[in-house]
């Protein structure tokens, strides 16, 4: 850039440690703070480009605009594909609860036939120890039916 100090301006002016007359005393002028400025600024001419740098230009323009292209549609299958998966991932999520659901409910009702089975087997075992009368033949058989009558399949909905 070229810069002019404007040779139609006051020498005073531009330097004010200088007095505008020279014959004149000598005072000393306050200094200004910060450095000195420029009063204006000219831009040198631009070299006007060629047929051919245009050219040039132009096709790295549509040569990056391809490949913008390019990755962009790539991300969009990318994206596709990674929306498919996590939509399998929610089905397979899904599916897991439901057998996980499944097997809670199971063991729960594993438990409670085990408490029974416990709870016959003690019952059982109080009445063989206290009865120890004649007809203990016949109290066995009834502590048999009634064992597989608690234990016999029942038709349940689940």
């Amino acid at each position: 850039m070229r810069t002019g100090t404007g040779s139609t301006q006051d020498p005073a002016s531009v330097n004010p440690t200088r007095p505008s007359n020279p014959g004149a005393p000598s005072q000393p002028v306050p200094e200004a703070a910060g450095p000195p400025t420029v009063p204006w600024t000219t831009p040198l001419p631009a070299e006007e480009p060629s047929d051919r740098a245009i050219e040039e230009a132009a096709l790295e323009g549509a040569a990056a605009i391809r490949r913008i292209l390019a990755e962009r549609n790539e991300l969009r299958r990318e994206r596709e594909r990674l929306l498919a998966l996590n939509d399998e991932l929610l089905r397979q999520s899904e599916k897991m609860s439901r057998l996980r659901d499944r097997y809670r409910q199971l063991a729960t009702e594993l438990l409670v036939q085990l408490r029974q089975i416990s709870l016959t087997i003690q019952d059982v075992s109080r009445k063989a120890a206290h009865d120890l009368s004649p007809d203990t033949e016949q109290e066995k058989d009834s502590g048999a039916e009634e064992l597989a009558r608690r234990f016999a399949p029942t038709d349940k909905a689940g």
